[in-house]
């Protein structure tokens, strides 16, 4: 997983060290050079130093091809314009951001934005998400159109026609887990609960896509 963190205070540095411990591609990004240095010197992830809302750092920071954003910063305002651009500009599959103000988080959470505050457990509560949220997980992007998706079909469709899910030219299913065996799908065949299918989605049809998969 390709991970930006914006922000480097006390939480960004706790959430970038744990990711890049299990492995995560993991850039940092704070506008004060000085915030590295509270990075370990196990640290494996890269810094980038930069306005967090700023696009070209954003870019430099390689926000096209990530698989999640996180606002890590002590201001909800910069955290919300962060995760707004992630998630509308750039469409990040996962985004995250801080926030302290209660009102402002409701919000957020009702356009997508997962949200952490002061009163969660912090990095406890994000990595739950991330590590539990395995109904749609975006493997890889293919470019900057192009999602491979892992999904894990909910009972809704249980019996639902595997060419009701697909949509020409935006969500094509190319692989099927079926009670411990792969295969790749046949047109006639239906959803069973509990299937794990692989998708190519484009990125303009992410959020079709989970409407459509009910997850």
């Amino acid at each position: 997983m390709k991970a930006l963190v914006i922000g480097c205070g006390k939480f960004g540095v706790r959430v970038s060290e744990y990711l890049a411990r299990k492995n995560h591609e993991v850039v940092v990004v704070d506008n004060n050079p000085e915030s590295f240095h509270a990075l370990s010197e196990d640290f494996t992830g890269r810094t980038l130093c930069g306005v967090g809302y700023d696009k070209d750092i954003l870019e430099q920071a390689g926000i096209e091809t990530a698989d999640v954003l996180i606002g890590c910063t002590s201001s909800d305002s910069l955290n919300a314009v962060v995760a707004n651009i992630a998630k509308n500009v750039f469409h990040v599959p996962t985004v995250i951001a801080r926030m302290y103000d209660p009102i402002r988080a409701r919000m957020f959470e009702s356009m997508g934005i997962y949200t952490v505050s002061i009163t969660r457990l912090g990095l406890n509560n994000v990595m739950e998400y991330l590590e539990g949220n395995k109904s749609w997980q975006v493997l890889r992007k293919l470019g900057s159109d192009v999602h491979l998706v892992k999904v894990k079909l909910p009972m809704n469709l249980d019996g639902t026609e595997f060419s009701a899910l697909e949509a020409d030219g935006k969500l094509k299913i190319i692989a099927l887990e079926r009670q411990g065996r792969s295969m790749v799908p046949q047109k006639d065949m239906s959803c069973k609960y509990n299937d794990i299918l692989y998708l190519t989605v484009c990125t303009d049809y992410l959020t079709e896509a989970r409407d459509i998969l009910q997850l």
